[in-house]
């Protein structure tokens, strides 16, 4: 091996070691239910940003217009649904929210979800990975009309992994994807709360939330554009609605990580105008832990971002 292979592989370990560093971890599990344990993607105390805290990023407008590819019609009547991805997933069980949310506008999907806390796409296509042979087993055997995909909270964020890991573990999951009769969605992530602080090869690398949902919004745009690929921007539309109603609580109130049910609830509402192209506006679904005008509220958000020519 030459070395800068060597040096390739070696600093996306130390770095896949620092994405994962420094959280919880709980026991997971997988089924057609919700996993049980965190997308271990939080990180250590750490003292006042100083100047070696990384490279500055230019910031997005997270309100200018996107261009998103259109799901493939007409809709199936009964569209089945796979859910990939870790607690980000099945918080607050975004699957069923989805699905409920489906059934509301008479939609009648079959959702399913592989989920396990701190899990990366690359792992849902390693055979030797209990949890990736039985998605790899799943997508050989049965067909989806859509599948969605969602990596690491992190891991967009560093260039490194992101050539490493994400793109072409993506690659490989939307040609398995395809080959079962479905449609790959990337359900693009949102930046933490009060932003990110970690160490990669002894440096500081800190960004606000603005900067760190720029660098999630780059990767998956990117991703999805190379794969022809679903886009479902649930990261831009938590910024969006952060701006305009900052009274709402988007994110856990305990990690500022993960979603709080309205932040679930937003995330499945991106998805359901994504994966059919309707508007989420007026369904009837409204989750126990939240009231009818936040729900109303996010509803709004939703298909203003997915399905602006309606709003």
């Amino acid at each position: 091996m030459k070395w800068n292979q060597w040096a390739a592989l070696a600093a996306a370990a130390a770095l896949s070691a620092a994405l994962l560093g420094g959280c919880r971890q709980e026991p997971g599990s997988f089924s057609a239910s919700p996993g049980r344990g965190p997308d271990t993607s939080g990180v250590q105390a750490a003292p006042t940003p100083g100047p070696d805290a990384g490279p500055a990023v230019e910031v997005m407008d997270f309100f200018a217009p996107l261009e998103l590819k259109k799901p493939e019609m007409p809709l199936p009547e009964t569209p089945y649904v796979l859910f990939l991805g870790n607690s980000f997933t099945f918080y607050n069980d975004m699957p069923g929210m989805f699905e409920q949310l489906s059934h509301s506008g008479g939609i009648m999907a079959d959702v399913y979800d592989l989920t396990e806390g701190s899990y990366r796409l690359s792992m849902f296509c390693d055979p030797k990975d209990e949890l990736g042979a039985v998605t790899l087993e799943a997508l050989e055997d049965y067909d989806w009309d859509y599948v969605v995909l969602q990596e690491q909270s992190r891991l967009p964020t560093a260039p490194e992994m992101v050539e490493l890991e994400m793109r072409p573990s993506a690659q490989d999951l939307d040609g398995r994807i395809r080959a079962a009769n479905g449609q790959t969605v990337l359900l693009m992530t949102w930046a933490y709360e009060d932003g990110d602080d970690w160490e990669w090869l002894g440096q500081r690398l800190v960004t606000t939330r603005e900067e760190m949902q720029t660098q999630l919004a780059g990767t998956y745009i990117e991703v999805a554009d190379e794969l022809d690929a679903l886009l479902a921007p649930a990261g831009i539309a938590f910024l969006r609605c952060a701006a305009e109603h900052p009274e709402i609580v988007l994110w856990d109130e305990e990690d500022g990580m993960h979603p709080a049910p309205a932040g679930t609830y937003l995330g499945a509402c991106v998805l359901y105008a994504t994966l059919y192209d309707q508007s989420p506006v007026g369904l009837e679904y409204v989750p126990e832990a939240l009231d009818a005008e936040t729900a109303a509220v996010l509803q709004q958000v939703a298909a203003g971002l997915v399905l602006p020519e309606e709003n």
